[in-house]
C-alpha cells in the first residue's frame, strides 16, 4: 500500500525529470517553462530523491558528464550541506564517478568536503544506492561499481548513454544558464536572474535566496549599480536594488514571459525532511501519539522555509500548530504539503 511519503516524491520526481528535460537530459517528458531551474539545487536534490528513481539518477549523471561547465562548485557544496551527510557522500560518488568517466579532476572541492563529512558521520558500510534493490544483491548476483563502493554505496555500473544535449538557453527556465552565459560564472548572473524574476530585494535577503555569501551579492550588485543595469534606493545597510524588467529583457534578448523564481534548495530540503523523517522512524510515525509529535515539530521547520520559497506559496493556509491537536497535526501538513507541490508542478511543468 502506498504512504503519504511516496505520493509526495512521486510528485517531486515529476517536477525533477521536467526540469532535467529542460536542461537537455535525454527524458521523455516535455521540459519545465514556468519556473526558474536553479542546476546546483537540481543536482543536490536528485542525490537526495533520485535514490528511488534509477533511470532519472543515471540521466542525471549523464548530463553532468557533459555539461559540467555550467554548474558552480561552491553551491554545490553550500546546498548539499544542508542536507547532511548520506546527500553529501552520494553527490560525492557521483562526481568523483563523472571525474573518472571523462578524465577531468572535476569538482575537487566539492568531493573533498563531501569526503569529510562521510568520515565524520555514521554511514553504514555497504549501502544500496538504490532504495528498491538489496545488499543481498550485490553479495550473491552482481558485481558493485568500485567508485560507488568506495563511498560506501552498492549499485551496478552507472548507464551512461550520452545522449544528453546541452541547455536550450532561449527556454525560459533556463534564464539563469542564459544569464551565466552573458555574465559568465560570476555572482552577476544570479543576482540579475532574481530581479529579474522576483523584484527587488536587499543583497541580504538576495543572498539568501540564492545561497550565496552576502558581501558577493552586495559587491555585485554595487557593480551593476555604478554600470547603471541595477537601481537602488536607501543607506549602506538598508539599500534595495531592482530592475526595469522591459529594459533589462531588452539587453537580454529576453521575449515573452519571464519565469517565476522558486527558491529550490529551500523547497527541496523542507520535502526532504520530511521524507527522511518518516523513513527513519517509521516505527514511531506507526503511533498515533508520536506522529503527531514529530509532525507538530516538522511543520514549524517546514512551513516557514515553503512560504518564502515562491510568491504564490505565501497565499496558501498554513497549519497552525497552536490550534491543532492530536492527528490533525499529522493530516493537516500533509494536506498542506500536497497543495505546495500541486502549486509548484503547477508553475514549473505545466
Amino acid at each position: 500500500m502506498r504512504s503519504w511519503p511516496d505520493d509526495l516524491l512521486e510528485s517531486l520526481r515529476e517536477i525533477l525529470w521536467c526540469q532535467w528535460a529542460a536542461l537537455g537530459a535525454f527524458l521523455s517528458v516535455d521540459p519545465a517553462r514556468g519556473s526558474v531551474v536553479d542546476p546546483e539545487a537540481l543536482v543536490v536534490a536528485t542525490c537526495a530523491f533520485g535514490r528511488s528513481d534509477a533511470r532519472l539518477f543515471d540521466e542525471a549523471m549523464d548530463w553532468i558528464s557533459l555539461n559540467h561547465g555550467v554548474l558552480k562548485p561552491w553551491r554545490l557544496k553550500r546546498i548539499s550541506r544542508t542536507f547532511g551527510t548520506d546527500v553529501q557522500r552520494t553527490l560525492g560518488a557521483v562526481l568523483e564517478y563523472i571525474s573518472d568517466y571523462i578524465g577531468e579532476n572535476l569538482f575537487q572541492g566539492v568531493r573533498d568536503e563531501a569526503g569529510d563529512s562521510l568520515e565524520s558521520g555514521r554511514s553504514e558500510p555497504g549501502e544500496a544506492l538504490f532504495l528498491s534493490e538489496n545488499i543481498r544483491d550485490y553479495e550473491k548476483k552482481r558485481s558493485a561499481d568500485p567508485v560507488f563502493e568506495s563511498w560506501s554505496l552498492l549499485r551496478g555500473t552507472p548507464r551512461m548513454r550520452g545522449h544528453s544535449g546541452a541547455p536550450d538557453l532561449d527556454n525560459p527556465a533556463n534564464l539563469m544558464l542564459r544569464l551565466r552565459h552573458y555574465y559568465g560564472t560570476a555572482t552577476r548572473a544570479d543576482v540579475m536572474t532574481y530581479l529579474l524574476t522576483a523584484g527587488s530585494g536587499s543583497s541580504n535577503s538576495i543572498a539568501s535566496k540564492l545561497k550565496y555569501n552576502q558581501k558577493g551579492v552586495y559587491d555585485a550588485l554595487e557593480e551593476m549599480y555604478r554600470s547603471g543595469a541595477v537601481n537602488k534606493y536607501g543607506g549602506v545597510k538598508s539599500a534595495n536594488y531592482w530592475v526595469n524588467p522591459d529594459e533589462a529583457a531588452r539587453t537580454f534578448g529576453l521575449k515573452g514571459t519571464l519565469p517565476a523564481f522558486c527558491v529550490w534548495p529551500d523547497i527541496y530540503y523542507a520535502y526532504f525532511l520530511v521524507i527522511s523523517d518518516f523513513s527513519a522512524h517509521r516505527d514511531e510515525y506507526d503511533d498515533d501519539f508520536l506522529s503527531a509529535e514529530r509532525m507538530r515539530d516538522l511543520t514549524l521547520e517546514v512551513v516557514p522555509l515553503l512560504r518564502n520559497a515562491y510568491e504564490a506559496l505565501a497565499q496558501l493556509t498554513v497549519p497552525d500548530v497552536k490550534r491543532q491537536v492530536g492527528n490533525e497535526h499529522k493530516n493537516n501538513l500533509i494536506q498542506y504539503l500536497k497543495k505546495v507541490i500541486g502549486e509548484l508542478r503547477e508553475v514549473t511543468c505545466s
